[in-house]
């Protein structure tokens, strides 16, 4: 048993290396090209992924589960990523699949044939992990890129005003904007929202359709503001400006929210890391006299 406990850890030291060079060798490639903002976890697995969605697999829940495939679609397309649920179902199915096994591999391995009950119990966890998985990365990267845009707009704002106070119209200051190569998501929508507008659709349509993209309440309300401005003809620099102002006190009081959970964010590597060293500097002059002593401890 030990002897295939070895022979595993030798294929994986050779199979782990192999990966890395040809996902090293495939950024290579890819360098002159625009980068890849798909995780590496998805890119690793897209073939075995593409294998079973090309088989069905992935439509096949996407209709067993409309309410969730739609809502993962809307959190696909907010942390822009260029992903099908289908293949998100899939990608989950081969992890969980591949960590069950491996888990599976390795506790059957490790215990005795009296513990073989934990062998299913551990493959659950790990189908369970691996299943997860896809998920939190799409929810870590989606948040990511709503702090990113969160943190952007009000500057973007002072800027498109600024352009509209110098003689542009809205459209030509947006574009003004985007020509500056602020690198970020924001800008990226913006050129979205522009190539739209040049394929005809009315700018109040393209600013909303904008603000249905990135999913964020505070731009919501910006585009419902220039959409109301538009209408009664009111001045758009004097209602950028207010907005401008109103969600830099959002960014503010977002600021001060984090900073309040900070100490509560401290107790965990307090409670791990420096009350253990607390501990044992007190303890351990009383537990020696103790011993001296003859004190029985244990």
């Amino acid at each position: 048993m030990k002897q295939i406990f070895i022979y595993a850890l030798t294929f994986m030291a050779v199979l782990l290396p192999t990966l890395f060079f040809v996902v090293l060798g495939e950024k290579r490639e890819r360098k002159a090209e625009k980068p890849e903002n798909t995780p590496l976890l998805f890119r690793m697995v897209k073939p075995l992924a593409d294998i079973l969605e090309s088989a069905g697999i992935g439509t096949l829940f996407r209709i067993a589960f409309r309410g969730h495939a739609s809502a993962l679609q809307k959190k696909l397309t907010f942390a822009g990523l260029k992903l099908t649920p289908g293949a998100v179902y899939c990608t989950q199915l081969v992890l969980g699949g591949a960590l069950a096994l491996a888990a599976g591999f390795v506790t059957a391995l490790l215990v005795d044939r009296e513990n073989r009950i934990s062998i299913p119990i551990a493959a659950l966890i790990a189908a369970f992990v691996g299943g997860s998985m896809p998920g939190v990365m799409i929810g870590n990267l989606a948040q990511k890129r709503r702090m990113e845009i969160l943190k952007a707009i009000p500057y973007s704002i002072d800027l498109i005003a600024s352009a509209m106070r110098g003689g542009l119209d809205f459209s030509a200051a947006i574009r003004f904007y985007v020509k500056l190569g602020i690198s970020g998501p924001l800008t990226d929508e913006y050129s979205q929202m522009l190539r739209e507008m040049e394929l005809g659709v009315i700018r109040t349509v393209a600013l909303q359709n904008m603000a249905d993209r990135i999913q964020i309440k505070e731009f919501t309300s910006f585009a419902a503001a220039i959409a109301l401005g538009t209408e009664l003809g009111a001045p758009l620099t004097e209602t950028m400006e207010i907005q401008g102002e109103e969600m830099r006190k959002v960014r503010f009081a977002l600021a001060e929210c984090k900073a309040q959970r900070a100490p509560s964010l401290m107790l965990l590597p307090m409670a791990l890391f420096i009350l253990p060293a607390v501990f044992i500097i007190i303890l351990t002059p009383v537990f020696l006299k103790m011993k001296e002593a003859g004190v029985p401890l244990f």
